[in-house]
């Protein structure tokens, strides 16, 4: 979330350096994806191992209803703060059909409001929401299968589905979100995340029964990763993080043909089977130094829907202050702290609201899905 919030402010700083496809040629969408349907597969497997059928169907379709409703409510703001005369530029995007209608929402008229209410026009940086208001719902027959049939047919499907979409890429919806995250390929990402949730206990005894080699292998792919990251001629910063093993036209044929975003490449499938695990490790080895700064991390991540939410005002904010083109990466780097922690700060103060307490005391079950 943290790596979300840099990257979508589009500022030159000491964190935007490192916070995309620096180190791996993964970026925060991937590994957001993976660790929503991981904590999903935890939450929802303590429920269908009490049996509580019900509570799974409803609890993953009121979290679908309220990712839709959040989705309206941000899109119809920004139009409403553009109607107010803020720039609102920084929320759009040439590829949005809304694209005019940020600029001039005197214009939006009655096939503007559908393109809104199916999802089909929305600022760019909320749009992987979208995306998760058809993951959550198709949560619900994956928990069912993985109780009645286990994790290799769920992943067959899966794959299957994968494997359709690049061999005939097109959408399943007509919403926009679909443009940079395809539910054919994305899903891949989502499913594998419910099922390594779902058998959280069962995988960690299998990998504490894997040979020395392994976790040697997962390393040493890693590191191969990280120098075919670095020579990255894109990516932002200096000249001294990139290396120069490979011409950019090199790079960028590889990069093309098997690190795609969009279509979730298999090399950067690839890349994140052996990054993730390995970065869980050295997170997990390395808590005693990271742990100051997991009362924003742990906040952002437990209250990722609230975190989104600021962070596309955040965007507003900062796109219209004065230094906001500027190219010193001083300023920049301390607007995009001071926004990070700006917005854990509003995330934790709605935690302590009287009225949020007595909610989340009254249903303690909803508490985890909120993550």
């Amino acid at each position: 979330m943290t790596c979300v919030i840099v990257n979508h402010s589009k500022l030159s700083s000491w964190l935007s350096w490192f916070s995309y496809e620096r180190f791996w040629t993964v970026t925060a969408a991937e590994v957001f994806v993976v660790l929503s349907g991981a904590v999903l597969g935890i939450v929802y497997a303590r429920k269908l191992n009490r049996g509580d059928w019900r509570g799974v169907v409803r609890g993953l379709s009121y979290r679908a209803l309220v990712l839709y409703f959040a989705f309206l409510a941000v899109t119809l703001s920004v139009l409403i703060l553009a109607l107010a005369g803020v720039d609102v530029r920084a929320l759009s995007s040439p590829d949005n059909p809304l694209f005019n209608e940020f600029l001039d929402p005197h214009s939006v008229d009655m096939a503007a409001w559908r393109d809104i209410a199916l999802m089909r026009s929305g600022p760019w940086a909320f749009q992987i929401v979208g995306l998760y208001v058809w993951l959550v719902p198709a949560a619900i027959p994956c928990l069912f299968a993985l109780r009645f049939s286990g994790w290799r047919p769920v992943l067959a499907v899966s794959w299957a589905l994968y494997l359709w979409y690049q061999m005939a890429p097109h959408s399943l919806t007509p919403a926009g979100f679909e443009a940079t995250f395809p539910i054919l390929a994305w899903q891949l990402l989502f499913v594998h995340g419910i099922v390594i949730g779902y058998h959280r206990e069962r995988l960690g005894a299998f990998v504490a029964r894997y040979p020395r080699a392994v976790p040697s292998v997962a390393i040493g792919a890693s590191a191969a990763f990280i120098v075919f990251a670095l020579c990255n001629p894109w990516t932002d910063g200096p000249g001294l993080l990139r290396l120069n093993l490979v011409s950019p036209d090199f790079f960028t044929d590889v990069y093309v043909r098997y690190f795609p975003l969009t279509e979730l490449g298999i090399g950067r499938l690839l890349n994140l089977a052996v990054a993730l695990p390995v970065g869980f490790a050295l997170l997990t080895a390395a808590w005693r130094m990271a742990s100051p700064l997991g009362i924003v991390f742990v906040t952002l991540g437990q209250q990722s829907l609230g975190a989104f939410v600021l962070h596309v005002y955040g965007i507003l904010a900062v796109s219209n202050l004065p230094r906001a083109q500027s190219d010193d990466v001083w300023m920049n780097t301390v607007i995009q702290v001071t926004l990070i922690l700006v917005i854990a700060a509003l995330l934790m103060a709605a935690r302590r609201w009287p009225l949020r307490r007595a909610t989340i005391s009254t249903a303690p079950a909803r508490r985890p899905v909120a993550a």
